[in-house]
């Protein structure tokens, strides 16, 4: 530090007599003692007047310096009084005024700085805080320039710094006046303020949806829109918010009226918005939002729409599945219901045939024509097993099959639907092992493949059928030369609802369907296919151990000692039992209903032969009633509908079986001489 200065110059510049002061103090003993000589009067005289004229100045200047000091002294408690650290520095940059405010601040006595050069220049930049003094000696007026200064102790001091150079009368710089002001406080506000802001836009960036600020314009012109918005629609915030139109452009057709029409009425009311629409993606889809949003004002009273839009396309796409899948159930359910009520016709029409035909000479023309009735039958037959397999309202029945077969009939129907554009190869191992399985089932898995494949050949193709034999397996290949699929979507492939189809396109269980079906029979599913190369679908399913198959035998007339009870609501089919059966040797009684049957019960039954749906009392819930009475009773259930009343775990029973409508006057006697002929 500068050396320091005596008292006089620690407690500022004295007050310095004006001119006129001086003036006095020169002319004033003159004038006295020229008035005394010119008027005779003697020196003593003089003398005493001089004296009491020196006194009378004496008390004049002291008066006039206790003034001084006394301003002096009130100025200083102002300026001690001042918030602010307050210095002010002579113009060679020494110190003149130290307030309290800057030695609790600063950490300086005023005692130890008076005088002295400023000992609060350091800075870390010491090339900015010497250009920060020149431009504080050079009498430029700072207005809040934030400069990091130090206390006495080291700690870093954050402050604005304002200044303004003191003139004297004659005009020219005195000193400068400096004000520091401790700014800590509010550079933490800020920081806090900024880091808020920042954690809050984290947050909105991370959120599953676009937020945005909307101007209620009539356009709804954008203001702001969140990043989130480019994955949503492919288009950055900045290109969304550049086109006014932007909005309006992108809504679907067929919404655009109607949210137009909302978003005018929510500007207009500033009530809540909520609405559900369709917006074009950058590439061309559309993506369906939930638009929520409330009209808000700012500080300057004008009104902006905030909201977000959150993705609900893959709900749509549920809901529209759901319908969908509605839709097939009701349809299931109808086709179900025509199934039971044509199985029981059919039935009776083949029946009623066979009994027609044992009467007629073999080769007659009776007998051709009945033989056409019982080959109608038989296809109409076919008909209702696919409309039970589409509302899957059929019970399971396994038997020996052979898949060959199976792909015949399924061709035959395949080239009703497949349209001349598709040509179908078939490639049959010849001879095939059997399979133990369902004929129904396997018939839609075959259909249901080859539909998926005509599906990938819009323009026309090959489809080829296979069938193969691997080991211990039977292998079915359905290969198309078609579109073909990338690896993303042979992964999906199996899902409930996946569809690769354009939107509106009928869609169902498909190949989930498959993949269920072959599982339930020990198999496997696997698909080989890329984009452009068609698709290769291959099916494995176990062949059945022959020699514990499902063959029936010649039926064995069992005689009028085995007694059998009827219950069939539909009155041709329930005449048509009875008739084969009787004709079979079989002692039948039958029933119209469930009720109808126990009303008979107290009589001695070997055998129930029950429809499985019927009004009043269905088949099984009989059968229970029945067995309470009759312990050893054998039930043969017959439909070709069971509404899921038949319990899966009832057909497990050793004395229980089932009998698929429509079916033949062998297979019922067969049935029933099997059923009887089996361990109880």
């Amino acid at each position: 530090m500068a050396r320091k200065r005596d008292d006089a110059e620690m407690t500022g510049p004295r007050p310095r007599l004006r001119a006129s002061s001086r003036a006095f103090l020169l002319f004033v003993p003159a004038g006295a003692f020229a008035a005394l000589w010119l008027t005779g009067i003697t020196p003593w005289t003089v003398a005493a007047a001089v004296a009491v004229a020196f006194f009378a100045f004496g008390v004049w200047r002291l008066g006039i310096e206790r003034t001084a000091v006394s301003e002096r002294a009130h100025l200083v408690r102002l300026i001690d009084a001042i918030p602010l650290a307050t210095v002010v520095f002579a113009a060679d940059a020494t110190t003149v005024t130290w307030n309290r405010a800057a030695e609790a601040l600063f950490g300086w006595s005023a005692d130890e700085v008076v005088g002295l050069d400023n000992p609060i220049v350091r800075e870390r930049d010491e090339q900015g805080s010497d250009e920060l003094a020149r431009r504080i000696l050079s009498g430029e007026a700072l207005r809040g320039v934030e400069v990091e200064r130090y206390a006495r102790d080291g700690t870093p001091l954050q402050l604005a710094i304002y200044s303004a150079p003191v003139h004297s009368d004659a005009e020219r710089d005195d000193g400068f006046l400096v004000l520091y002001d401790n700014i800590a406080e509010r550079k933490s506000a800020e920081l806090e303020r900024d880091e808020a802001q920042r954690r809050y836009q984290d947050l909105v960036e991370a959120l599953p949806l676009v937020t945005y600020i909307d101007d209620t314009d009539e356009l709804a012109t954008n203001v702001y829109t969140s990043p989130q918005i480019e994955t949503l629609l492919g288009w950055s915030p900045e290109e969304f918010a550049t086109n006014p139109r932007g909005f309006a452009d992108l809504l679907h057709a067929d919404d655009r009226e109607r949210v137009m029409a909302l978003v005018a009425h929510h500007n207009r009311e500033h009530t809540l918005f909520e609405a559900e629409y369709r917006m074009r993606h950058r590439d061309g889809h559309y993506v369906w939002v939930r638009d929520h949003s409330l009209v808000v004002e700012d500080a300057h009273g004008h009104a902006f729409a905030r909201g977000f839009l959150l993705d609900i396309t893959e709900r749509k796409n549920l809901e529209e599945q759901l319908q969908q899948a509605q839709k097939l159930d009701a349809l299931g359910q109808f086709a179900g219901g025509v199934a039971h009520d044509f199985n029981n016709l059919l039935t009776a029409i083949g029946g009623y045939a066979d009994l027609a035909g044992a009467a007629i000479e073999p080769g007659s023309t009776g007998a051709h024509s009945l033989g056409g009735i019982k080959t109608a039958a038989a296809e109409a037959a076919s008909l209702t097993s696919q409309l039970l397999s589409f509302s899957r309202r059929h019970v399971v029945e396994r038997r020996l099959v052979d898949l060959n077969e199976i792909v015949r009939e399924s061709v035959t129907l395949l080239e009703r639907t497949a349209g001349p554009e598709v040509g179908v190869s078939l490639d049959l191992a010849e001879p095939l092992p059997l399979l133990s399985g369902d004929p129904a089932q396997l018939k839609q898995v075959v259909l249901n493949l080859a539909l998926n494949a005509c599906d990938a050949m819009p323009d026309g193709g090959t489809l080829t059928l296979e069938t193969v034999t691997a080991g211990d397996s039977v292998v079915l290949r359905v290969r198309d030369t078609g579109t073909g699929m990338d690896a993303e979507t042979r992964l999906r492939a199996m899902e409930p609802f996946f569809t690769t189809k354009a939107e509106g396109a009928v869609t169902g269980l498909g190949l989930s369907v498959v993949h269920g079906v072959v599982s339930s029979l020990g198999g496997s599913v696997t698909i080989d296919s890329t984009p452009g190369g068609g698709a290769t679908v291959e099916v494995t399913l176990p062949a059945a151990n022959q020699e514990h198959g499902i063959v029936a035998g010649e039926p064995q007339l069992a005689g009028d000692q085995v007694r059998v009870l009827v219950v069939e609501d539909r009155e041709v089919v329930r005449h048509l039992a009875r008739d084969v059966l009787e004709a079979a040797g079989f002692d039948v009684t039958t029933a119209a209903s469930g009720p109808e049957a126990l009303a008979v019960s107290d009589e001695s039954f070997d055998l129930l032969l029950s429809d499985v749906v019927m009004p009043e009392m269905s088949g099984p819930a009989l059968a229970v009633r029945l067995r309470e009475l009759h312990p050893t009773l054998r039930v043969l259930f017959m439909s070709g509908y069971t509404d899921d009343v038949l319990d899966a775990v009832e057909l497990q029973r050793s004395d229980t079986a089932f009998l698929r409508k429509p079916f033949g006057n062998d297979d019922l006697v067969g049935a029933v001489q099997e059923l009887l002929d089996s361990p109880g």
